[in-house]
């Protein structure tokens, strides 16, 4: 059954994901080169679906095989993607978006659904989403998780926002998923 598994991801060069034995990074996703009963040679992507590589592993360290799951899928789409995820598309301008108010960048996304935003709290706490709603004191997120699924929505308090970013690699990341899964929804 694996040498199936592993005969298929080589012929149509179909990610699969590696869980091994033992290490903190024991995830790895990709597609075969070359194996035989003791090895393989992998095609390796990082999370944001760029070539990161070619590893080398024996077989004996794979704990089990992943395929066809959501991961694995936006996986693809980022790899398909690339250059849509590596490249910042928010610029600051320095009219409109900046008036010295730590929170004024913040707000004029409130409604935005071209930028997730992602945010840092006192308590290192990170989420990621749409701004939603804000008052004074308050603001509310859809927040985001790293498949692009929506997983509900969340109300802080501005005083514990520690930071903020906006376009950063990892949500437009999320971003591409989430679009791709609301893509699909419909």
């Amino acid at each position: 059954m694996i040498f199936d598994i592993l005969e298929n991801s080589k012929k149509t060069k179909s990610i699969i994901g590696l869980n091994t034995y033992g290490a903190d990074n024991g995830f790895y996703c990709g597609f075969v080169l070359e194996y035989n009963e003791d090895f393989l040679i992998f095609q390796h992507f990082t999370k944001y679906g760029v070539y990161d590589g070619l590893l080398t592993l024996k077989l004996s360290d794979i704990k089990y095989i992943e395929s066809n799951t959501i991961y694995l899928e936006g996986i693809k789409l980022l790899i398909n993607n690339e250059k849509n995820v590596l490249e910042q598309t928010f610029h600051l301008n320095k009219k409109n978006d900046f008036n010295e108010d730590f929170t004024n960048l913040f707000e004029s996304f409130i409604g935005n659904k071209d930028y997730i935003i992602k945010i840092e709290l006192n308590d290192d706490d990170i989420f990621s989403g749409f701004i939603e709603w804000c008052d004074e004191n308050y603001f509310t997120i859809i927040n985001i998780d790293n498949d692009g699924l929506i997983i509900g929505k969340a109300t802080f308090k501005f005083e514990d926002l520690k930071l903020y970013w906006v376009d950063d690699l990892d949500t437009r990341r999320k971003k591409m998923l989430y679009n791709l899964k609301n893509r699909s929804n419909k």
